[in-house]
Order: C-alpha cells, then structure tokens, then sequence
C-alpha cells in the first residue's frame, strides 16, 4: 500500500470500512454493540461528526459520516473510537487472540484489523448509491432477506424520514433483482 493516499476536506462527508481482526465475529455479541455504540458517542461528544448511514456486521461495519466543518481528521476519530472499543470490550469478557510478532512488536491487540478504508462523497448521488449499499449489506451477506429485517443498520431511521420505504427490495413477498453497486470499492476481501 505504499501509493494509498488519504483525502481530506474540511467538513467532509466520507464513507468508511472498518473490519475486525481476522473477519472475527465479535459483533454477535451485545457486550461488544454496545461498546462500539458508547466508544462512539464519547469520541463524537469531543470531536464532533454525524452518523448518516450504518450498518454493523458480526465482523464488520461500514458508515457515512459529516466531519465538522472546521475538521478533517477522520483519522483521528477512528484510532479514539478503535482504542475506547477495544478497552471497553475486553473488560466486558472479550477476548483477545494470538497475534504475529510485527503487531506485537506495534502494541496492536486482535480486535481490529490495521487500517480502515474511506471514500470521499463527491455527491448526491455518491452518497445516494453508499447509502444504498450499506442499507443492502446484510442482504448481500445473507443474513437477512431484506434490509428492513436487520436491525443493526440506520434503514428504520431513513425509513421514517421517507427516503427509504419500508419495502426497499424487499424479498419477503416477492424475488427484486438485487442493486448493481459495480464501481463502488469497499474494501479488500469483502
């Protein structure tokens, strides 16, 4: 990754991947929603972002967020919230596992993985097809037949603000097509 290049606006609107070590499935467990949801809160209540979009995988999660408009450290914001996450997890009786003798030597635990991926929006419609994206996931990865059955995902919230309807391709009653999201990169081995 030596040519990878971070862009940062001031008051931007990224979308972003964060995966947990080794695809390890930690978010099945309540203990560690919650503390991703209260890692969160404390590092927005000191350096102010908004959550547009989310979903929460077992072993990963993508989201859209509005930095402060006199900000740009996204980056920042995700070392605070990947530190708390990983304090508060482990006292709640997560568990961490071996890991290689470089993140050792690095301090790093087996929570995360190293780096997370962002995308700049560039528009309404950028962020219109993100949205959608996240929304679909777990469709995408089969545990739901449709967005609306998942509840880890801000699809409700989006819902009663009418931009999505409750029925956004929908399987339950009948087979839609999926969306064709070809363009949008994510993140490596997803």
């Amino acid at each position: 990754m030596p040519d990878y290049k971070r862009w940062f606006r001031v008051g931007g609107t990224y979308f972003f991947t964060i995966v947990t070590y080794n695809r390890r499935k930690i978010f099945c467990d309540s203990h560690a929603r919650t503390s991703l949801h209260r890692a969160i809160a404390e590092v927005q209540a000191s350096h102010s972002f908004e959550m547009l979009g989310v979903v929460l995988l077992p072993d990963h999660c993508h989201c859209i967020w509005k930095i402060a408009d006199d900000d740009d450290n996204f980056s920042v914001r995700w070392g605070m919230i990947k530190r708390r996450f990983t304090k508060l997890w482990l006292t709640c009786g997560g568990q961490d596992v071996p890991v290689s003798a470089s993140r050792v030597q690095r301090g790093e635990r087996s929570v995360w993985q190293r780096r997370f991926w962002e995308h700049l929006i560039r528009d309404q419609q950028d962020f219109a097809r993100h949205m959608d994206y996240i929304h679909y996931n777990p469709v995408k990865h089969g545990y739901v037949k449709c967005p609306h059955q998942w509840k880890y995902s801000s699809f409700q919230r989006w819902v009663k603000e009418g931009v999505y309807r409750f029925d956004w391709l929908c399987q339950c009653r009948e087979n839609r097509k999926p969306p064709d999201f070809e363009g949008i990169s994510h993140t490596v081995g997803e």
